[in-house]
């Protein structure tokens, strides 16, 4: 039996049971390496599109195609790790994390990083399309995607990372609007915040159909914009929410009052209260991921769309979204549910796939950059080329300059940010000026600290690189870098 959800009186972290996580303040370390494995699908996906393994007939090509399921999976572990401390601090009536420190973080998390690949990827593949400054601002500033044919050669995978640079900005907006709906007790709390995560769900799938119309006035791009994901960063959300539930209660939100409250069960949380046939098929570690593997599966055949560049019937393509997000849930849902470990909590947390999810930020950044590297040192020439040289190449290529991405790059900009915040700490009040000798030192209250996410997904069949390509076109990602025993990306 897992052990309840309980805050952590000094972070206000959620320490879930101990099968599932080896640290008190949250952290979960099987979700480092999912983003191992979210990433190296993504590069999978577009090494096979490129070498014209997609397009092929073999049932292998068709796989690989929807291997940019790696969005979905990118998505909602962003949502499920950046909402999870606003969640706690509102069920539990605590303070937001303050969102100034929040934006800063999220900012020194993804911009240096971002900055140094954009810079090399613009000057190398694309000098000859700059032609003002407003050119070079369009993809620093990532709003790319609202704007047609401004997707840079080798850094198109970048156009989630503008997606989800918009749904850093408005989470606080969600959190507040979760706040806003109140509830007396922590339970009433917990459910309508629950109830926002569905809320989001349903308007992602709704513009989804709605952008895909035939008679839909949104411009092309607007099946890029942050609504249309809303969906998988919904179902992040309504996780961080679950993960969140108060403790001392057996009320399950999927079916409300099931357990009552029976003497001897208090200390029970949420996952000990789902009923047991939903907590088979969505916090069973082997059932969820082979439910993953099936929904794959299906979307591997014509049911969602073309593997290429053909234009996808609109049921195709709200199709395959659908089927995305609840291979997202599937996946996700275990590893930050109670479970005793499992075999994909197991593999998810060795130390090879762990350490590839560390630098996961810095592979999704410099893949493509790596794949025109292979093209033009080997002769290839895209959709002719052999797929398995290309991959073993570029995963050669890429993992030492995500390496060195992380360590000169990410990890020094994260010890400033932290050095900055002592500096700030240390010159901030300790004892009230004219105080009685004896009197209390003021001290800063502790916040809860923000979880970074994951991103880094994949490049869509909707954006997929043309054989010659033109301009551009992009992708995202990020990742917290939390490891046993180091300080935590906040």
């Amino acid at each position: 039996m897992s052990r309840a959800v309980r805050p952590d009186p000094i972070s206000g972290q959620a320490g879930l049971s101990a099968p599932n996580i080896r640290r008190s303040d949250g952290w979960l370390p099987a979700l480092e390496g999912l983003r191992a494995v979210a990433v190296l699908a993504v590069v999978v996906h577009h090494v096979s599109f490129l070498s014209g393994l997609t397009n092929s007939f073999a049932r292998l090509g068709g796989l690989l195609a929807r291997l940019d399921v790696g969005v979905a999976l990118f998505f909602a572990l962003s949502g499920f790790l950046l909402y999870r401390p606003f969640a706690l601090a509102a069920i539990h009536s605590q303070s937001h994390p303050p969102v100034r420190r929040y934006l800063w973080h999220r900012a020194l998390r993804i911009l240096p990083g971002y900055w140094a690949m954009a810079v090399v990827a613009l000057v190398w593949l694309n000098i000859d399309y700059l032609k003002s400054l407003w050119d070079w601002a369009i993809p620093l500033l990532l709003v790319q995607i609202y704007q047609p044919l401004r997707l840079p050669v080798g850094m198109e995978q970048t156009w989630s990372l503008a997606t989800e640079a918009t749904f850093y900005l408005a989470l606080p907006v969600i959190a507040v609007l979760g706040r806003r709906m109140g509830g007396r007790t922590p339970l009433g709390r917990a459910r309508r915040h629950l109830a926002l995560g569905a809320v989001l769900v349903f308007v992602g799938l709704t513009w989804n159909a709605y952008a895909h119309g035939p008679d839909s006035p949104l411009p092309g791009l607007a099946v890029l914009w942050l609504p249309a994901f809303l969906d998988w960063f919904g179902i992040g959300i309504m996780l961080a929410v679950l993960a969140s539930w108060p403790s001392s209660t057996i009320s399950s939100p999927f079916l409300p009052g099931l357990g009552g409250s029976r003497p001897g069960r208090g200390d029970e949380d949420l996952w000990s209260a789902t009923p047991r046939g939903l907590r088979v098929f969505t916090f069973a570690p082997g059932t969820s991921w082979l439910i993953a593997g099936a929904l794959l599966w299906i979307a591997s055949t014509p049911i969602a769309g073309p593997r290429g560049v053909e234009p996808a019937k609109p049921i195709e393509s709200v199709t395959e979204h659908l089927v995305f997000l609840l291979v997202a849930w599937f996946v996700i849902a275990p590893l930050v549910g109670p479970g005793s470990g499992g075999v994909p909590r197991a593999l998810l947390g060795r130390p090879v796939i762990r350490f590839l999810g560390r630098i996961s930020y810095g592979i999704f950044l410099w893949h493509l950059l790596a794949l025109e590297v292979c093209f033009r040192l080997l002769g290839f020439t895209r959709m002719h080329s052999s797929f398995w040289v290309l991959l073993v190449l570029t995963l050669a290529l890429t993992i030492p300059v995500a390496t060195a991405s992380y360590f000169l790059i990410e990890r020094p900009t994260q010890r400033v940010r932290r050095f900055m915040e002592r500096r700030g700490t240390e010159r901030g009040p300790r004892v009230v000026p004219g105080s009685r000798v004896g009197s209390p030192a003021q001290v800063p209250v502790l916040q809860s600290a923000t979880v970074g996410p994951a991103e880094h997904p994949a490049l869509p069949r909707r954006l997929v690189l043309p054989t010659d390509p033109p301009e551009t076109q992009q992708q995202s990602g990020d990742r917290d870098e939390k490891q046993a025993g180091r300080d935590r990306d906040e």
